[in-house]
């Protein structure tokens, strides 16, 4: 909005002396050279997008065997004139777009994919947008889970003067199949909730013990703190470093972390610096790509949700090494940029920390943060309120944390009411730390508040509990 009103500033002196030329301010403007910066206010251009997110990929979650997706068209700008459009089902793109993303997915079954209208649609003069366009997904035999699908769609016109960016004319839903795993929503539009478990004292199996009266699991993502990005000397490489506590879950990962996405929630990785000179925040675009296509893997091999990045605990980079650079807000936003471009179907995310800040956050080749960040949850402060700092134009507060609570040092408000009004302004997320067995009577009830104000029910009290490397449920004392 701000580049059109710039332009459109720098246009109006132009205009006035086409006028005092007697030419028309039409007239300038069609006679400009078409590199003119002023081309882009009267062409009229067209995307397809998901209407939740408004990005040109969505990831499905079939829970049932029916599924209908909310698909919009849009334009540039009014049309002033019918556009006739056609949506369909591009099977050719499925193969460039798992070029493009390195990726392997699976074509969904175009005989199970259906459009309302039979894919024709009509947008009046006067629509900027049709929203009503509808992907209904019907499961077929022999759907696997935890294999993702592909939907690859596309939009065709047949009105002249409107364009369709190679880009812009596809989109791409990327389905998963989860009928067969508990559905715990608590409600159209339910905020979200994060527990950040500090994996060398806690089993993440703990998380299992928070339900609420109604049998709905309280917690929606458990993040694995920490792995690390490391420097490998010897390979002259950055790499992902597991310590035992890490790598002890992910060897046993049927036990301790499947259980938990079984009962719905994500489970997700955090990646921490190590004291070394590799830093979330600190590498080049070429180092960022090569470190994204590996935790892509690693999501991959360990059947993990996604990634989130917190910036912390690293060194000054070597500027002479081609896998780093000076440590800005340019090069973690790179980073997460990259990692959702290698695995668009994975959750990636950040804590809003250093220069991890979403605030510092940037367009990337054309990509705005609020499309390659899935949310942000901000650090803690001595009163809570640190999301005032982090949320921004460029990513809407349905992607960020209303709340981030650490539990362990008190830090973060945890009140009925204010977990209810975060959620009446639209925050999506709610964030905790450190949720100790050893400490539920002073912890819990934090819990306890917040479940009523985002979710109008009572917390039940855990029972009982998960020992660390154990998968034997014991009785709370």
């Amino acid at each position: 909005m701000k580049h059109t009103i710039k332009q459109y500033l720098l246009a109006w002196p132009l205009a006035m002396l086409a006028l005092a030329m007697g030419t028309s301010c039409e007239d300038a403007i069609v006679r400009s050279d078409s590199e003119s910066p002023y081309a882009d206010m009267i062409r009229l251009e067209g995307k397809l997008v998901d209407v939740e997110t408004l990005r040109n990929s969505a990831v499905v979650e079939m829970r049932a065997d029916e599924y209908t997706a909310d698909v919009m068209f849009k334009l540039s700008t009014r049309p002033n004139k019918g556009v006739d459009i056609r949506v369909a089902v591009d099977e050719a793109y499925a193969q460039t777009y798992n070029t493009l993303h390195e990726t392997d997915y699976e074509l969904f079954p175009t005989a199970n994919v259906s459009l309302n209208n039979g894919g024709a649609y009509v947008l009046a003069p006067d629509d900027q947008k049709l929203p009503d366009i509808r992907v209904t997904l019907t499961a077929f035999a022999d759907m696997q889970e935890d294999q993702t699908y592909i939907v690859p769609l596309t939009v065709t016109t047949s009105t002249e003067g409107v364009t369709l960016s190679e880009e812009m004319q596809h989109m791409v839903l990327l389905v998963k199949d989860y009928r067969n795993m508990p559905n715990h929503d608590k409600g159209p539009d339910a905020v979200q909730t994060v527990l950040y478990f500090e994996v060398n004292d806690v089993n993440p199996l703990n998380a299992l013990e928070f339900v609420t009266e109604s049998g709905k699991y309280f917690f929606d993502h458990v993040v694995l703190f920490a792995a690390n990005i490391n420097w490998d000397a010897e390979r002259k490489r950055v790499y992902v470093y597991n310590n035992p506590n890490v790598q002890f879950l992910l060897d046993n990962n049927e036990e301790y972390l499947q259980p938990l996405r079984k009962a719905g929630m994500k489970v997700i990785v955090s990646i921490l610096g190590n004291h070394d000179q590799a830093g979330v925040a600190q590498l080049s675009d070429w180092g960022a790509r090569e470190f994204a296509r590996e935790l892509a893997a690693y999501c991959d091999a360990y059947n993990l949700d996604g990634v989130t990045f917190d910036d912390e605990y690293s060194s000054s980079p070597d500027l002479d090494n081609p896998w780093l650079t000076s440590r800005s807000y340019a090069a973690a936003a790179r980073l997460v940029y990259e990692c959702k471009r290698a695995m668009p179907d994975k959750i990636v995310s950040v804590f809003s920390y250093e220069h991890m800040n979403t605030s510092g956050f940037m367009s990337i080749d054309g990509t705005e943060p609020g499309d390659y960040i899935d949310y942000a949850v901000g650090d803690y402060s001595a009163w809570g309120d640190y999301f005032t700092y982090f949320y921004h134009e460029t990513l809407d507060k349905k992607q960020c944390s209303g709340m981030s609570i650490e539990l362990n040092l008190g830090r973060g408000d945890s009140s009925e009411s204010t977990a209810r009004s975060r959620k009446e302004e639209g925050y999506g997320y709610y964030m905790f730390f450190a949720l100790n067995p050893n400490q539920y009577s002073s912890r819990v009830s934090r819990c306890q508040n917040v479940c009523r104000g985002l979710y109008d029910e009572e917390l039940v009290y855990p029972s009982y509990y998960y020992p660390k490397n154990s998968t034997v449920r014991t009785f709370l004392n």
